[in-house]
């Protein structure tokens, strides 16, 4: 049950990828052999693309597969490394806070705003951000304590260089 809550992220964005693609075959079906495509696909792929970017981001942070130019880091002495390390990892923790915050004031604003075509009201798409961002946070914070700890993939000892 702990693997399944753990991976709950990847598996939630292999369903909306998969739904993605099954709803859009679907639809250029209806469009090109029965005639009469769906004019609601257009918003559900575009509300399921919303949540699958959010949760993605999510999932590549907790695999720590982010990007990140490094050349000069490398370079650093150890304890400046670590010390960089820290500095990133807070500004990355602040972000996270700051998109949390922001994120729901969105969430809470876009009440009576609706989409044209089913009438779904953008609360639920805009929750993608302050939802998917505390999810990060926590893999983040997770990663910061590891970096803070000695325990990271980049922390090393020096006597280790």
């Amino acid at each position: 049950m702990l693997k399944l809550l753990r991976n709950l992220d990847d598996i939630v964005g292999m369903f909306l990828m998969a739904f993605i693609i099954l709803l859009a075959c679907a639809n250029v079906f209806m469009r090109y052999v029965v005639g009469n495509p769906w004019g609601w696909v257009e918003e559900v792929t575009i509300f399921i693309f919303v949540w699958l970017t959010m949760i993605g981001a999510a999932s590549v942070i907790k695999a720590e597969g982010h990007c990140s130019i490094d050349v000069l880091a490398r370079k650093l002495p150890p304890k400046a490394r670590r010390v960089l390390d820290t500095f990133v990892d807070l500004c990355v923790i602040v972000t996270l806070l700051l998109m949390i915050y922001y994120g729901t004031e969105l969430t809470l604003s876009a009440g009576g705003k609706i989409t044209p075509m089913l009438g779904i009201p953008y609360t639920y798409i805009d929750a993608a951000i302050p939802v998917s961002s505390l999810i990060m946070l926590s893999y983040y914070l997770r990663i910061a304590w590891d970096n803070i700890t000695g325990k990271g993939p980049n922390s090393q000892t020096e006597e280790s260089q």
